[in-house]
Parts: C-alpha cells; structure tokens; sequence
C-alpha cells in the first residue's frame, strides 16, 4: 500500500495564514500532526478524516496535505503536494494546487535588488518565516530596538509603524514592553526604495534618546502614561491557558475602562477561569488598554498557579528548595511560547545566564527564572556535587506527578553544570 506523508494545519480563529500546530517549548509539529500512512489513493479522503479526527473535536478549521512516500528527514515543498484534505471534507488536487502556488508566486513582491540599504528590505513582509524570499538566508533586516529598556520591536508591527511616520512627518512613539515614550522617528529613517527602516536606525534611536535625557514628553494635552503607542495596537490580543494551554482569543472592545475582566477558556474540558486585572488599564487615566505585550503579561502573571506552602513547620530546606525550582521552571515554561526568538536562542545559552547569577541589577521577568535555576544547580553543585543535584532533583519529582515536567525543565536548565546531562 503508497505511503504518504502528512501535515495538519490549522487556521487561527482570529484570521491570518495557515500555520502549523506545533509545541510552545520545543517548536515540534504537536504529535499527531506530522507523520506517514498508508493509504490507497481512492482511500485518501477517508485516512484525512482520521487524522484529522481529534483536533476537529476541538472545534478547530483544519486541512491537511499529502506529499508522496515517506519524507519525514526532507524539506517539504507546496509545489509537490500532491493532494489536500480540509476538515469539511473538500479536496483540492494537486492541478489546483500548483495553479494557486503559481498565482501566489505572481502576487508575491520579490526582492528589491535596487535597494541602496540591501538586504534589509522588506519584500517578505516579515510576518513569518523569510527564507522563501530570501533564497533560504536569514533574514537580516533590521527591527527598531527601545533606547530605554532594549526589547526589538516586533517586525509586524514596522509596516504599520513606517506608514504613520510617511504620513505624519515626525513621530514620538511608546515602547510596547517598557511603555516609556523613547522612540523619536522621522522620514529620514525610512528607506524611500523598499519602505522598511534603515539600517543605522538603532544607533539614531539611541543618540536622539540621549539627547533628550532620556524619556521624550508626550505631547500636550495627551495621556502621559497611554498616549503615543505603537501603530497597530487594539484591543484584542491572545494568550495560552495557564491550566491546559488552549489558546484564548480575547477582544476588549467592550469591556468597561478600569475593572477587572473574567472570561473562561474555551476548552470546555478544562473550564478553569481566566482573570485580566485591573492593572490592564492606563495607571495613569485608567480609560485606555495598555500595550498587548503588557496586558498579556500581566494576565499570566495574575493567573500564574503557586505550588501550595507547606503548612508544616518541620519541611526540609532541601523540599523547600525543591518547590522553589518547580516555581521557577513552571513559571519559564509558561512564558516561554511569548518570548522572541533572540531570547528564546538566549534561554538556551548556559553562558549568557551564569553571567546573570551575580548581576547587581533586577533581572528582566523573561531570564529571571531561568537564571534562578542555573544558580541553584551550581551551588548546589559546590555543596555536594553530583550527588546533591540528583537529590534535588528527586525532591522535585517526590512533589507529585503535577511537577513531573517541572522537573524536566529543570533538568535542561542545569546542563553542563558538573557531569549533569553532558
């Protein structure tokens, strides 16, 4: 019987592209998603259905695509499709498909070659992946960073951001992660051939920021604490639950300014309930959302589960510890699926986070359970070597089946620290 190999996607309730359903921590295909079978070609639609079966229980648009024969070690390509379910049961064909891909290849802006500013252009757009345009390379066009707190602005949000700088002239713009007013553009700043930053726009960023002494004014008359944001913020913005890690869409188009918000994850198998805080709203008119990246921060941080202190007095300081890692590492896997990808490649680097252990200044939310970790293993690591490691770690697994991963974050976090996992 052919084989063939198979990918599921779904598309996001809140529109957009087909994506992939992968996991938050390792970017994997989610299992079940990717993988062979085997099928007749007359029995295709029906082994779709299947695989599809339990992702569209959970109410889900779904389609999935056949390549022939098993490449699951290859690259995959949309032209080589040779059939596609959808979770309603219509199948396009292979002929459909590579008319589509050819109609998107006509529609799809190329590569500015005449660009002064190359290869920082922006063709692709940058909403996802760049390689298609960018012959397989990386993408290196630059993202304007914040000269107070130094986060990278989202390269969605840049399209949006070079269209009001074209329209308005000059324009003062709050940080999304700091929420300071430290951004001063002008049209100097936007490439006129590919309409996308230029290059040196960091270190412009940075000297007018100096300049000025630091945070700009908001301009009279305007919110000193929510005025000035970001082009494209508004108030819908999504997270994962922290119970089961569905993904909750929310839009607060009608919520009232200042009070708090509940709303219930849309698994109705899990039910658990979701609070926004009232710290959501402008601390200084209390009338306007903040930022997306800090309106979704501070929700997982007033829904963040806290193992339960123990009420006996007589608990052991190393099952003290323990919990405090548990803490730490379920707080981190948490966050993780938010993080960018420079400080995803970060988390993963062991030296960057020993240098933090002793760092004299509070350390960003999104390191400093990581670090906490590191810190923890290396000086257990002094106290007792590998034995002391390996009964800590035991304590954290004696916590209860509930902590089983928090143990195994952890375990990838105390890598290279003696022999452990080396």
């Amino acid at each position: 019987m052919p084989a063939y190999t198979y990918l599921i996607q779904v598309l996001p309730q809140g529109g957009g592209n087909w994506a992939t359903l992968r996991e938050p921590r390792t970017g994997a295909p989610l299992s079940g998603t990717f993988g062979v079978l085997e099928a007749t070609e007359e029995g295709l639609t029906d082994a779709a259905m299947s695989a599809m079966e339990s992702f569209r229980r959970m109410g889900l648009k779904l389609r999935i695509a056949f390549w022939k024969g098993s490449r699951i070690n290859e690259r995959l390509y949309s032209n080589e499709i040779c059939c596609m379910v959808h979770g309603d049961g219509a199948v396009v064909t292979a002929e459909e498909i590579q008319q589509q891909v050819q109609n998107e290849e006509k529609a799809k802006p190329r590569v500015r070659t005449d660009c002064p500013h190359a290869p920082h252009d922006a063709a692709c757009g940058h909403a996802g992946t760049c390689q298609a345009v960018h012959s397989g390379a990386d993408c290196q066009a630059v993202r304007p960073t914040c000269p107070a707190c130094f986060q990278e602005v989202r390269s969605t949000a840049i399209p949006g951001l070079v269209q009001e700088i074209r329209r308005s002239g000059e324009l003062l713009v709050r940080c999304s992660s700091c929420e300071a007013l430290s951004f001063a553009f002008d049209a100097g700043l936007v490439c006129e051939t590919c309409q996308w930053l230029v290059p040196e726009v960091n270190e412009e960023l940075e000297d007018r920021f100096s300049a000025n002494g630091g945070v700009f004014a908001p301009s009279p008359g305007a919110c000193a604490g929510c005025s000035q944001q970001m082009p494209g913020a508004d108030r819908a913005f999504s997270l994962d639950c922290p119970r089961c890690g569905t993904n909750v869409f929310l839009t607060l188009d009608n919520a009232t300014p200042g009070g708090t918000i509940t709303t219930m994850c849309p698994d109705s198998a899990c039910g658990q309930f979701i609070t926004l805080p009232a710290t959501i709203w402008c601390r200084e008119c209390g009338q306007t959302l903040r930022s997306p990246e800090v309106v979704r921060k501070l929700t997982l941080a007033a829904n963040e589960p806290q193992l339960p202190d123990s009420v006996d007095s007589r608990e052991s300081e190393d099952v003290r510890l323990a919990r405090r890692l548990a803490n730490a590492a379920e707080s981190l896997d948490r966050r993780y699926s938010y993080l960018t990808q420079e400080q995803k490649n970060l988390l993963h680097d062991k030296g960057f986070l020993d240098s933090l252990i002793s760092s004299p200044s509070p350390l960003a939310d999104w390191v400093r359970d990581a670090v906490e970790m590191r810190a923890i293993g290396h000086e257990r690591y002094r106290a007792g070597g590998m034995r002391a490691l390996q009964e800590t770690h035991q304590r954290i697994m004696e916590l209860g089946v509930g902590h089983r991963v928090a143990a195994r974050t952890v375990e990838q976090y105390w890598g290279g620290i003696g022999d452990w996992l080396s």
